[in-house]
């Protein structure tokens, strides 16, 4: 047997992902106050940079001067209160802490320096199997700071070329890293992979297992009694089995990878708000409560020697000016993106929800999708859910809501049906599809079937059966 060897060329696609595209991405997810730590450590790290004397980097922190600061008008899932200006935000209605909160191991610092981002990307190598490198790396670049995906399966799949199954294969790969529960789209699958972690660990609970799984409406709303019923065990069991949930299972797995000193002051920072909507005699304008870009910039001195007009023969001085400006002006490009996106997506809000900003009454918001908004500035649904999460707006009355309420809003139009009943003619009750067409009307854009589930949640009777029951 003879061997021979041969030269073979072969042209091959890959993609890959621009580094500056991964910065830019990270900065978008940024609230104000974690752009304000980055920016003071980039300052810090980067003699590139530097602050303008009008804004000084002590500005950068915001921190309260002396004295006390009016109270602000929070409002979270729909409730208002009258809060200080160092006021926490509300729990979440399934309080859960995740265990051992109060005590304090020295281990547990080492996640302090570390970002929930970095801490993934460090795990990519141990990723057994075929999945591909570069989507689980896109993957990790999105999840937010609280550990939950915000990348939509069917735009990543076309991004890639890949199939939807391929694309939840690597979702599943994500959602094996550490910490149990990250990747999840949203909290019931957030629960039921660290409750499957735990099973795997020795550690877990046969009855939270099926309190999780089998009564998720009764657990969010707290009917114990219909658990017991349901599940055919007894109260005391129930009691101790959400015991079991609420001191074992975190709804942020992320949150240990925060700035922060203490694990428990993580999922209560102080309520700033990232875009302010201000009232003017031509209408609303917004603004950002903090713009980065006339606060720092690239030092022009660094830029002419970056560009070798001093004729510098230090090839490795010219590389050192040369990294660091590059770097220097990929962060503020970045920041500058971050800054012309969130002033878009408002004007946008500030458009649709005219009404609403004129208001304040919750029946006045329409229905608007991150789809539909992404579509509308023609960006990408995983941007607009990169730069709303954790971003939170100040109307003009002083009171401060998450961005998030100006989306997926149902209870204007649900309060729009109720409305349009309760003025029909009892002898000829509207149809689905006249409900449907006068909704559309007044700004709410509906199809039949879904307003039959809106009817269905409210508990409202067919056209026929209304009128039947009216005569």
């Amino acid at each position: 047997m003879r061997l021979t060897q041969t030269i073979d060329t072969r042209q091959q696609q890959t993609q890959r992902i621009d580094p500056r595209q991964i910065l830019a991405s990270e900065i978008l997810a940024w609230t104000t106050e974690e752009l304000e730590v980055a920016l003071e450590r980039e300052l810090a790290e980067n003699p590139a940079l530097e602050t303008h004397e009008s804004e000084a980097l002590s500005g950068l922190s915001i921190n309260p001067s002396s004295g006390e600061s009016p109270p602000l008008t929070v409002a979270v899932g729909g409730k208002q209160n009258e809060l200080p200006a160092s006021a926490e935000r509300t729990q979440p209605i399934l309080q859960m802490t995740g265990g051992g909160l109060d005590e304090e191991d020295p281990m547990e610092r080492v996640a302090y320096n570390l970002t929930l981002r970095e801490h993934l990307r460090a795990q990519v190598g141990q990723v057994r199997g075929e999945v591909s490198e570069d989507l689980l790396r896109y993957l990790i670049e999105n999840v937010d700071d609280r550990g939950y995906l915000v990348a939509e399966s069917d735009e990543v799949a076309e991004r890639f070329r890949l199939t939807r199954a391929q694309v939840e294969a690597a979702v599943k790969a994500l959602q094996k890293m550490d910490p149990a529960g990250v990747g999840a789209r949203e909290l019931k699958e957030c629960l039921q992979l660290q409750i499957d972690y735990l099973d795997q660990t020795g550690e877990g609970n046969l009855l939270a297992r099926r309190v999780l799984t089998r009564c998720w409406d009764e657990l969010v709303a707290r009917r114990e009694d219909r658990i017991a019923t349901r599940l055919k065990v007894s109260p005391a069991e129930v009691t101790r089995a959400l015991q079991f949930l609420q001191q074992a299972l975190s709804p942020y797995p992320g949150a240990l990878f925060r700035p922060s000193e203490h694990r428990g002051q993580i999922s209560t920072p102080l309520v700033r708000p990232d875009i302010l909507f201000i009232r003017t005699e031509a209408g609303f304008i917004v603004e950002l409560a903090r713009d980065f870009e006339q606060a720092v910039s690239v030092a022009p001195l660094w830029k002419r020697l970056a560009e070798g007009e001093d004729g510098h023969s230090d090839e490795a001085m010219r590389r050192y000016i040369r990294d660091h400006v590059d770097r220097a002006q990929n962060f503020m490009a970045g920041v500058s993106r971050r800054g012309r996106t969130l002033r878009a997506i408002a004007n946008e809000i500030a458009q649709v929800q005219l009404g609403f900003l004129e208001t304040r009454n919750r029946a006045f918001l329409k229905p608007l999708t991150r789809q539909a908004l992404a579509e509308k500035l023609k960006l990408d649904e995983s941007v607009i859910s990169r730069a709303v999460a954790d971003k939170w707006a100040q109307l003009p009355s002083g009171e401060i809501l998450p961005l998030d309420a100006f989306f997926g809003n149902s209870q204007a139009v649900r309060e729009a049906l109720l409305n349009l009943i309760s003025s029909e003619d009892s002898n000829h009750p509207y149809s689905d599809d006249d409900i449907a067409a006068i909704l559309t009307e007044q700004g709410f854009p509906l199809a039949r079937r879904t307003v039959a589930k809106y009817r269905g949640i409210e508990r409202i009777l067919p056209a026929r059966l209304r009128k039947r029951k009216a005569a």
